[in-house]
């Protein structure tokens, strides 16, 4: 996860440097700065999540977890929609 932030990093770097250098279309700057941004706050973003997990000490999806829930799920009782949908 780690080397994915840094070359997310690096990319929109490289990206942002290509637009800036090499004169890009006025209509296509907003979209070259919302990648150059997005993409390394979503690589933080994605990279924070599991280092949470790891410092808890457990994976973000665990299997037995799920297949405990939706057991759980089965096991509860049908109702009926209050509005009749």
């Amino acid at each position: 996860m780690c080397v994915f932030s840094a070359l997310a990093v690096v990319v929109s770097a490289g990206l942002f440097s290509a637009a800036a250098l090499v004169p890009a279309p006025p209509a296509v700057l907003p979209l070259v700065v919302a990648v150059c941004v997005g993409a390394p706050m979503l690589a933080a973003w994605e990279l924070r999540h599991s280092v949470g997990a790891l410092r808890r000490g457990t994976a973000p999806l665990d299997s037995t977890a799920i297949i405990t829930l939706r057991r759980h799920l089965d096991s509860l009782p049908e109702t009926q929609h209050p509005l009749g949908l």
